[in-house]
């Protein structure tokens, strides 16, 4: 583990060069409204006595084109969400003006224990930004806060090498990058589309608006074989099939990122083969695994991989974070999870339903230097987390591979389910695994640990402390 610590910092520090500045404390700045937009009529907020525009948002899945299988409960139909995005950093005081009377109010992830006021049809309570915010009550929809920092360069129509989309709607389909270009969608603009580059370095994608997928455009984010990507503040939704895949890259940076997946393998973030990737201070909301890391070709290994500081939301079908099914490459190795939440995961899956977070060693690969630390889960309906290594049939047909070295340290389950660590064979084991002041329901792991551990006979040197 020193290892991965190691390399931790060096990647931080070093390779990125990601350091960001959040601007003075207590700043508050509203985003124009889009009129093609529907305005929320069940929310009204104001930040800091500055009125924020707050946004109905319904899913516009053709369901009589959807497979199937795809049944989990609430995605047969429309999949309704209200979403403030602003400019906040500091104390924020929040002032929320409900259509009903709310009985029942929960801000989330339940980690930031914030303790709303509620006073009539008034829902009140302070927030640090910047930073997101899920909030619940009785059977209305979901509203996500964003309080996004300020941002720290300014992006004009005449910059050199920029692809600008100021505010409004645009549709220019699948935008084409190219070495050392910028695409920026402002605050207050909707662009109908997604995003391709092959063999390019130097890429970003900045702002504080929307690409919308509007349901049609397959794998919305698509990126192959370069290096030096960053995409920072805007949001990303409505695709088909896994939003933002990312093939044999390099030097890869999402920060500030919110993304909303709503139909069948709407997978969030998707590192395939891909080596120095960074995933911070986002949003995912998706229909299949929130950030998936795979690889799917044996010349690609995987590595030196970051997760920090994120919100999931596995909404049917989906992890909030895990490794697989498809480890094809020789090695996957030095990934690190850190202080996330996970806020949902279910549904069904080939090896018999979701985790909080897992790895599923569905190839030859061989798994390994992985650390969960710090991580909350408040909700997984079938299990809590999983080691699994699989007969390699399931996305292809390869042989079996190995999972070992994987440290939890920290982690809290808001509930009891349980945790599955099955190996494959003699010489397929899951192994080297330590799990460390983790608690289920509350309750110390290390004393659960006979009715919570589905471990079976193909594994070694499980510890639990």
């Amino acid at each position: 583990m020193k290892q991965i610590q190691h390399w931790l910092v060096l990647f931080i520090f070093l390779n990125t060069g990601s350091f960001f500045t959040y601007g003075n404390p207590s700043d508050v700045r509203s985003y124009p409204a889009v009129e093609e937009l529907s305005q929320s009529r069940l929310f009204s907020l104001e930040v800091n006595e500055q009125q924020i525009w707050v946004e109905k948002y319904v899913s516009n899945l053709d369901f009589d084109k959807l497979p199937d299988w795809f049944n989990e409960p609430d995605v047969r139909k429309p999949q309704e969400l209200h979403i403030a995005n602003f400019e906040g950093t500091g104390s924020l005081r929040i002032s929320l003006l409900t259509a009903g009377i709310p009985s029942n109010v929960k801000i989330k992830p339940a980690s930031k224990k914030i303790t709303p006021v509620i006073d009539g049809h008034k829902i009140s309570f302070m927030w640090e930004g910047p930073g997101q915010l899920v909030v619940e009550m009785d059977d209305l929809p979901p509203l996500f806060l964003f309080a996004n920092p300020a941002e720290t360069e300014t992006v004009q129509e005449s910059t050199p090498g920029v692809k600008y989309f100021g505010p409004g709607v645009h549709h220019p389909g699948y935008i084409e990058m190219k070495d050392n270009e910028t695409v920026y969608i402002a605050e207050g603009a909707v662009v109908y589309g997604g995003i391709r580059a092959n063999g390019v370095s130097n890429i970003r994608v900045l702002g504080r608006g929307i690409l919308d997928g509007n349901y049609e455009f397959r794998q919305m984010v698509y990126i192959e074989e370069s290096k030096n990507i960053l995409f920072e503040g805007v949001t990303i939704r409505n695709g088909k099939s896994w939003t933002n895949t990312l093939v044999n890259c390099r030097d890869v940076e999402y920060r500030f990122v919110k993304v909303f997946g709503f139909g069948p393998s709407s997978d969030g973030i998707n590192p395939a083969g891909s080596q120095r990737v960074r995933i911070t201070n986002c949003l995912l909301r998706c229909t299949d695994d929130c950030i998936a890391i795979k690889a799917p070709n044996y010349n690609h290994p995987v590595k030196d991989i970051f997760v920090a500081d994120n919100i999931m939301i596995g909404y049917a079908y989906a992890d909030g974070v895990t490794i697989g099914f498809e480890t094809n490459a020789e090695t996957i190795s030095n990934v690190v999870v850190q202080n996330c939440d996970i806020l949902m995961a279910r549904g069904g899956s080939m090896v018999e339903g979701h985790s909080g977070f897992s790895i599923i060693c569905d190839g030859p690969a061989v798994i390994q230097q992985i650390l969960f630390e710090n991580i909350r889960v408040e909700r997984a309906d079938i299990k809590l987390f999983e080691l699994n290594v699989t007969p390699g049939k399931y996305y292809g047909d390869d042989p079996p591979g190995h999972i070992r070295d994987i440290t939890l340290k920290d982690v809290d389950w808001a509930h009891e389910g349980p945790i599955v660590i099955h190996g494959f064979g003699e010489n397929n084991r899951v192994q080297d695994v330590l799990l460390k002041r983790c608690t289920v329901a509350g309750k110390p792991l290390k004393k659960q640990k006979d009715k919570i551990l589905d471990i079976n006979e193909f594994t070694h040197n499980i510890k639990i402390k």
